[in-house]
């Protein structure tokens, strides 16, 4: 479908920014978007700042509101990430978590208060993200996923954003995105270090590349989650949702092929190649 939108008048203004040790390129104009197709008045004004930006304009922006995507996990990094994507128009969002919002989690999960105890994290989710925007769309899985019934809602997006906490559940999410042929965006937060990847892109590898057997002789990860400072959930979840929008705007600084490592005590950065294995890929 060939979309058509009016071009912006770029001005003088230049911003260079340095994201997590990315370069992005930022060129703000003074010039009000006029109306597109696909795009109404009212999002052309509530995202008019977003659109100005030379990667992203009416046509990346209608490929946002267009996206469908699913997070799967809506604890303190599924929160981040979705409340990220309504920020930015994405138009339709699935939400798969089927437990109850418990006590010791409140401080890493910022859509939940004290009122919100022992409810379905998935419908409290949609009840307050709709409150935030009215251009997302929200489609509930309250159900806990397996591999009876993981395929058929993979299927129904277009990227996926794991958000869960333990390896049974990643590795579940993996291998229906690989038979699927969907994109994955993996974050995790393993004490005061935010690790994100993006697996099965592009021909980029896939989880079971990264950690062919769960890691669990380090002491760091267990089947019941992981140990970690609070805040660092939302910042994973922030970064989550910043390579999800990056894939759907087609950039190529997509984090594929390669874990970023964010430590939150010196604000150390490193990347580490992740090789593919095409065993990983045979169904």
């Amino acid at each position: 479908m060939q979309i058509l939108y009016n071009s912006l008048i770029e001005s003088s203004i230049s911003i260079r920014i340095f994201f997590w040790g990315l370069p992005l390129f930022y060129i703000f104009t003074e010039t009000t978007p006029m109306k597109s197709e696909g795009l109404s008045e009212k999002e052309l004004r509530t995202f008019g700042e977003q659109i100005r930006l030379s990667g992203i304009g009416q046509a990346g922006q209608l490929k946002i509101k267009e996206s469908r995507i699913l997070v799967i996990g809506a604890g303190g990094k599924g929160t981040s990430a979705m409340r990220c994507l309504v920020g930015a128009g994405v138009g339709f969002i699935g939400i798969s978590d089927n437990y109850v919002v418990e006590q010791p989690s409140l401080t890493r999960q910022n859509l939940y208060g004290e009122n919100a105890l022992g409810r379905q994290k998935a419908i409290i989710s949609k009840q307050k993200l709709s409150e935030y925007s009215s251009f997302t769309n929200f489609e509930i899985h309250n159900i806990c996923i397996s591999e009876q019934n993981i395929m058929p809602i993979v299927a129904l997006y277009e990227l996926i954003l794991d958000a869960t906490d333990n390896f049974p559940a990643h590795y579940l999410i993996n291998d229906a995105a690989v038979k699927c042929s969907k994109p994955v965006v993996f974050g995790s937060v393993v004490h005061n270090t935010s690790l994100v990847t993006v697996l099965n892109h592009a021909g980029g590898p896939s989880l079971r590349c990264l950690y062919p057997v769960p890691p669990k002789n380090k002491g760091e990860y267990t089947d019941n989650g992981i140990t970690a400072i609070n805040l660092l959930y939302g910042i994973t979840g922030t970064l989550m949702a910043n390579e999800a929008i990056k894939i759907v705007l087609g950039a190529e600084s997509v984090l594929n092929g390669k874990l970023m490592k964010f430590t939150m005590g010196d604000y150390a950065v490193s990347f580490t190649p992740i090789k593919r294995n095409p065993d990983n890929f045979v169904h």
